[in-house]
Formats: structure tokens, C-alpha cells, sequence
């Protein structure tokens, strides 16, 4: 059985051209569980088949994905690094997702590869494996190593599970498909095990997390007739309780859990920005879309952006986009 038959033969030609190289793979700023998986999945199958890889990343690897790092390490991205390097993008929709420092740091350079399953991907490279329909990057990565035949060591499909579990919120997201059970049962068949992922992720919460969480419920409500969920969490509150940025994931998924919710919208102040992530309650309301129109992007059913403005003047304009969003999705317009 061959999984993804549509990429076989760029990723051939990708992996080819990249024989004799040294190649940087890169994720996104702000990884999660997807990218980390993604990043060093890719590198050690790379490792395998002779390559000389290493990832890098602008941000350090969030506590709870720690445990993928046994062997393997992600380096903090320099122009040091790049020495001529070929880059291999992973997890990113475009460029600028490696973090607007190291984005300028590689203008210029050999964007050579790009693997990826966002619907708002750019297509920036020149190898472009991006399937849409993929519910992670790691399904992708997972996919394409047992087309090719590729060893995949325990180390590696934990990687790789861990990015899939992530991305599927658990397998309960509407790119779940058999295909993502297929792959995820022979992770597991090459020594993945899905609860250590699950108890490093789920079961290991810091404190400072619980009282972010705690501050970041009070502030739930609806809006739109009940349509539109939304929350924030205030760079004072990261001060007060002294968590960190990567602890308030899955917190989004709280404004569209809310019963009647369409669309839900999560801010997040830091210093200097504010991010917006959205989910929706189903692909009809291209809420990548909605990201697009702040500077931002992602997918149908999830996506996000981060701007200069303050809290209270992007909300009101978010809000307005959504309002809209849903007339035209009630109205029947093609959005």
C-alpha cells in the first residue's frame, strides 16, 4: 500500500538532490508537538539513509516534548548555522513561520525543500510536499518513510506518533482518517508507544499552567448570539504566575467547546504583540481565511496570527471579521 503515491515522486527528487549535502530542517516559532515530531523524526530517518541533517529552531523545546530528545537534540537557530546549508522546511506555511529574526537571517538561501499540511502553505520552496488533506506534517513524514521502505527506529515513530497524536487533538479532530489510524497502529508496530506521549503531555501538568488556566477561564464568553466563543490571557497574567508562552496550548480549544459555538477566537498579550488563534466547528467557515485577513494563516478548522496592535483594538476588528464569517456561512455564500 503506498500513502502518499501524489508525493513519491518530488520527494525522490528532494531527497536525491540532498544526498551530498548538509541540510537544516526547520520548524516553526512557537513549536508544538507536531513541528518537534515533524523535525526530529525527519532528521534521524535523514540520518539513516546517510544524510547529513541537523534541526534547528528559534525557540527551545517546550518541556513536555522533552522526552523526544533522548538522542536526538533541535539547536537554537544562527547565522552561524546556515554555512551554505540547504533548508528543509517542516510544519510551516511559509518562510516567515521560522520567527521574523531567523526569517531575515535566511533571505537569500536554498529553500530547497518545504513538507507541510497547512491549506495557506505558499509553496515557497523548491521541492513542495504539501498535502492539505494530511491531518500533521508527521503524518506526511510517517507516510513517506514506509513508501520508500525507510527503517523507522522506536525513537523515531515516537516522534512521529507524538506529532500525529497532537494534531488530531487525540484523534477527535475532522482530519482524523483511517489513513492516520493506519500509520499510527505501524508507529506503534516499530515501538512507538502512545502513552508516553500522553502522559508527558497530559498527565504532567505544572502548576503555573493550572493557574494561567484558572485566569484564562474566567475571561470565556460568547458572543454573536452564542456563535462565536472567545478568551484571553494578559502578559500580566504570565508574570503573576510564571508560566510560559508554550503553556497555554490547547487553550483556544476551550472558546470552541463551548455548546453552540461556530467559531471560537483566543488572544494572547505578550510584551509587544498579541497572537489570535481560531478554531471552528467545521471546514465550511475557513477560519484560515479569517487568519489571512490579521497576516496570519493555517487551516479550515484551525489557524492564527500575531500583529502589532494592542488587545483592544484587534478584538473588536476580529470580532467583526467572524460576525461576518458566519452571516456568509448561514447565507449559504462560498466562503
Amino acid at each position: 500500500m503506498s500513502y502518499f503515491p501524489q508525493l513519491a515522486e518530488r520527494f525522490s527528487e528532494l531527497f536525491a538532490s540532498i544526498a551530498n549535502d548538509r541540510v537544516l530542517v526547520l520548524g516553526h516559532a512557537r513549536p508544538d508537538g507536531d513541528c518537534i515530531g515533524a523535525q526530529l523524526g525527519l532528521v534521524r530517518l535523514l540520518r539513516s539513509e546517510g544524510v547529513d541533517a541537523v534541526a534547528y529552531n528559534a525557540d527551545p523545546v517546550p518541556d513536555a516534548l522533552s522526552f523526544l530528545m533522548e538522542e536526538t537534540g533541535i539547536e537554537k537557530f544562527s547565522a552561524e548555522a546556515l554555512d551554505g546549508s540547504s533548508l528543509l522546511f517542516v510544519d510551516c506555511a511559509d518562510e516567515g513561520r521560522i520567527g521574523p529574526k531567523s526569517s531575515k537571517l535566511i533571505e537569500g538561501s536554498n529553500y530547497l525543500g518545504n513538507i507541510d499540511h497547512h491549506i495557506s502553505n505558499t509553496n515557497f520552496a523548491h521541492f513542495n510536499l504539501v498535502e492539505p488533506t494530511s491531518a500533521a506534517t508527521c503524518e506526511i513524514i510517517a507516510g513517506l518513510a514506509f513508501d520508500f521502505g525507510w527503517d523507522v527506529d522506536p525513537l523515531t515513530a515516537q516522534c512521529l506518533l507524538t506529532g500525529i497524536m497532537t494534531d488530531t487533538g487525540r484523534y477527535s479532530y475532522a482530519a482524523t482518517t483511517s489513513r492516520v489510524f493506519e500509520l499510527s497502529a505501524r508507529l506503534v508496530d516499530c515501538g512507538a508507544r502512545p502513552v508516553t506521549t500522553a502522559q508527558s503531555l497530559y498527565e504532567n501538568e505544572p502548576m503555573c499552567r493550572l493557574e494561567l488556566l484558572q485566569r484564562f477561564l474566567a475571561t470565556l464568553t460568547t458572543r454573536c448570539d452564542g456563535k462565536l466563543g472567545t478568551g484571553y490571557v494578559l502578559h500580566k497574567d504570565f508574570l503573576d504566575t510564571g508560566a510560559k508562552y508554550e503553556h497555554t496550548e490547547g487553550f483556544v480549544d476551550f472558546t470552541r467547546s463551548i455548546e453552540g459555538v461556530k467559531i471560537g477566537v483566543y488572544f494572547e498579550e505578550k510584551k509587544s504583540t498579541v497572537k489570535g488563534s481560531f478554531r471552528a466547528e467545521s471546514a465550511a467557515y475557513r477560519v484560515d481565511k479569517l487568519a489571512r485577513q490579521f497576516g496570519g494563516g493555517g487551516h479550515a478548522c484551525a489557524a492564527a496570527f500575531s500583529t502589532d496592535a494592542s488587545l483592544d483594538e484587534i478584538q473588536p476588528r476580529v470580532f467583526a471579521a467572524i460576525e461576518q464569517r458566519l452571516a456568509e456561512v448561514e447565507q449559504g455564500i462560498d466562503v
